[in-house]
């Protein structure tokens, strides 16, 4: 084999990458775009590098770190995953389950939603925000107070 796939076969020993991350470390590795693509095309034939098993380990991840879909799917289309995969992923998931762990995300804040204040209220609304989750689940977790 070539040093472009042996590298890529180290790369992927580490951790799963989706193809455009692999292409582009490869890339500033310094193997050309030929050398490059031959060595991705073989881990893709041998089933080394998957962008569905790349998505499913990420989504894990960042589901069981507190993220919510809109950052989930924002971090994805950045490392070039389809959109269609990505809804197929994140669709796995029922619109329960999004509010029961922005739920639990946000009693990792705070104790009590009863007791909060306007502000404090808002501040936890912006942080579920930045966390990713959409404003009908926001809602929904302060309709549940």
């Amino acid at each position: 084999m070539t040093k472009a796939f042996d590298c890529a076969l180290r790369l992927l020993t580490r951790r799963e990458h989706s193809l455009l991350e692999l292409k582009n470390k490869l890339k500033q590795k310094g193997y050309s775009g030929t050398e490059l693509n031959d060595a991705v095309v073989e881990c893709q034939r041998l089933v080394y590098q998957s962008d569905e098993r790349f998505t499913e380990q990420l989504c894990r991840a960042r589901m069981n770190q507190g993220y919510g879909p809109l950052r989930i799917q924002q971090e994805l289309s950045a490392k070039g995953i389809d959109e269609t995969l990505i809804e197929q992923i994140l669709g796995q998931e029922t619109e329960t389950s999004w509010i029961e762990r922005a739920q639990a995300v946000s009693h990792k804040k705070v104790v009590s939603l009863v007791s909060l204040s306007w502000e404090d209220q808002q501040k936890l609304k912006r942080f579920l925000l930045y966390r990713g989750f959409p404003a009908s689940i926001i809602v929904q977790v302060f309709a549940l107070k």
